[in-house]
């Protein structure tokens, strides 16, 4: 019997490339990428000194990968689309978020800099719990 017999991998890997494009989208210029780098006191001309765009775009869809599928453990038969996004948003608010809140109280960062993060967990992960609930 495998560890991984109930877990339907091609929603897992829906869930992970979407939540790397939401945050494609979320810390773009568009959205809140001028805010965020402010936030960091970054430039563009800073961004460009980072790591290669291909590591980062090959690391963020792994890691995605991973907590598509640790929350896809938790997603049940039974489970819906709404269902899904519900235990999403949960997951992001009263873990992920409270973990980041506690990390923005001891290295000093904004409010606002906490909520663009916090806001790209919420909408990521209860996307991602939506495509694990319907498609499970």
């Amino acid at each position: 019997m495998s560890l991984f017999q109930d877990i339907n991998l091609w929603a897992v890997l829906l869930a992970a490339f979407t939540k790397v494009a939401i945050g494609s989208f979320w810390y773009s210029p568009l959205i809140l990428g001028k805010s965020w780098m402010a936030e960091n006191k970054l430039c563009e001309a800073d961004l460009m000194k980072g790591h290669p765009i291909w590591i980062m775009a090959l690391l963020s869809i792994s890691f995605a990968f991973v907590g598509a599928l640790a929350m896809a453990f938790f997603i049940s038969d039974e489970s819906t689309f709404l269902s899904g996004a519900g235990m999403g948003a949960l997951v992001s608010i009263l873990w992920i978020s409270t973990s980041k809140a506690n990390t923005t109280l001891y290295e000093n960062y904004s409010f606002k800099h906490y909520l663009i993060h916090a806001g790209y967990d919420i909408c990521s992960y209860t996307a991602m719990g939506a495509i694990l609930g319907a498609w499970h």
